[in-house]
């Protein structure tokens, strides 16, 4: 998943340190719950928020973090949008023995592909007597279930971006893509449902994986993200009939497969593999803040709590200036 650079947790330590002191100040100033409730939140609540935030997952999100854990690229929460270059070949190689060769002298042609980063954030609102309840209740001024229930829609849209994109996010002509939509990935069918499908079957469906990337001179070890429903399926289902080894183990020995990595909403029968996921040459994911804890400030203390989740962030998928990439989806 997403860390925290040192300049963005910085500023979000800033952030709660300056509510913590407003709300304090309240207190001081007022005469109690007949002006309404100024209780800050306090390390130890934000920590308990931290931590139950990063718990709460009902599906199984393992895309955007298997992604983001390959490779992030930090940018300013003022960039609206990041670029990388496409690079033509350029120049050729001479061979001479005295030395005096004259090659073709080229120059490089560069493209600029951009990707916008934008602002995903999901909050709640909790009337001042709300928080007085509920600071009573549990010694806290807040709800951390329901932040924690902020925190995961945060979580399940970055996801969902990792998968299908943002294509209502368009800046300058530019989407956002996901794995399943990227104009550039190498794509092909297999003809199988996944569920019930013979060990044999699989390999031919994983292989399909392999070709489409080894066509696009994607060599390596390939990170494979399939159903998690066909996934427990190929790990409780014998290879062949009386074979001491699953479906799974099968293809694990297969020497181009590094890992396979199941998630909730990779479609049924559909598989994604991506080359030397770790080299970063599939592309990045963007951070201008990884998923944060925030709360709004008050400026008077009959004013609602208003807290949620937030997060920075974009999946940005890349191809050569043949639109050659490592990324392969091969689908029934």
């Amino acid at each position: 998943m997403l860390l925290h650079t040192n300049e963005q947790q910085a500023a979000v330590n800033q952030a709660r340190e300056i509510f913590d002191n407003t709300e304090e100040a309240y207190g001081r100033a007022g005469t109690g719950l007949l002006v309404g409730n100024s209780a800050p939140i306090g390390p130890e609540a934000w920590r308990r928020i931290d931590q139950r935030v990063t718990r709460v997952q009902r599906n199984v999100l393992s895309v955007f973090d298997r992604l983001a854990r390959a490779n992030t690229t930090p940018v300013g929460v003022g960039d609206i949008m990041s670029y990388y270059p496409k690079i033509t070949d350029s120049g050729e190689a001479q061979v001479s023995m005295d030395g005096r060769s004259n090659a073709l002298q080229d120059q490089a042609n560069v493209t600029f592909v951009g990707t916008p980063v934008p602002v995903i954030d999901s909050f709640i609102r909790l009337g001042w007597r709300q928080g007085e309840v509920l600071r009573k209740q549990n010694g806290m001024a807040i709800d951390v279930e329901s932040m924690a229930n902020a925190g995961r829609r945060v979580a399940e849209k970055l996801e969902d971006m990792a998968l299908n994109g943002l294509p209502q996010i368009v800046v300058q002509g530019s989407p956002i893509y996901g794995l399943l939509n990227f104009p550039d990935r190498s794509t092909d069918t297999h003809g199988f449902t996944l569920a019930t499908a013979t060990g044999a079957q699989w390999l031919t469906a994983v292989g399909k994986v392999i070709t489409q990337l080894e066509a696009d001179k994607a060599y390596g070890k390939v990170t494979l993200f399939l159903n998690w429903g066909d996934w427990s399926y190929a790990t409780r289902t014998d290879y062949t009939a009386n074979y001491p080894k699953t479906i799974i183990q099968r293809i694990m020995e297969l020497g181009q497969v590094a890992e396979i990595i199941p998630a909730s909403n990779v479609p049924a029968n559909q598989l994604v593999g991506i080359a030397n996921i770790d080299t970063g040459e599939w592309g990045s994911v963007l951070s201008a803040m990884a998923p944060t804890s925030v709360v709004k400030n008050r400026a008077n203390a009959q004013d609602d709590y208003v807290q949620g989740h937030m997060a920075m962030a974009a999946t940005q998928f890349r191809s050569d200036a043949s639109a050659q990439s490592q990324i392969a989806h091969v689908t029934q």
